[in-house]
């Protein structure tokens, strides 16, 4: 098995983690949001962006290492 395939593979495991804590605050922010409280809905939004800038980053690197043939 190629290292670069196992890396890639791990990038990726790490991308979906990322992606599913995204999902989570952004589903806190909703429901902040439909409760009227805005400061937790903002940090809330905040934080589910940040996590969606980590989880786009490791999917491209993934995509980067899945080219590589080492």
């Amino acid at each position: 098995m190629k290292i670069s395939f196992v890396i890639s593979n791990i990038f990726f495991i790490a991308f979906v983690i990322a992606l599913a804590i995204t999902i989570i605050f952004f589903e806190i922010g909703l429901r902040a949001f439909r409760k009227s409280n805005e400061k937790k809905s903002k940090e809330s939004n905040a934080l589910g962006f940040r996590w969606l800038i980590i989880s786009l980053v490791l999917l491209a690197i993934s995509i980067l290492f899945s080219f590589f043939k080492f």
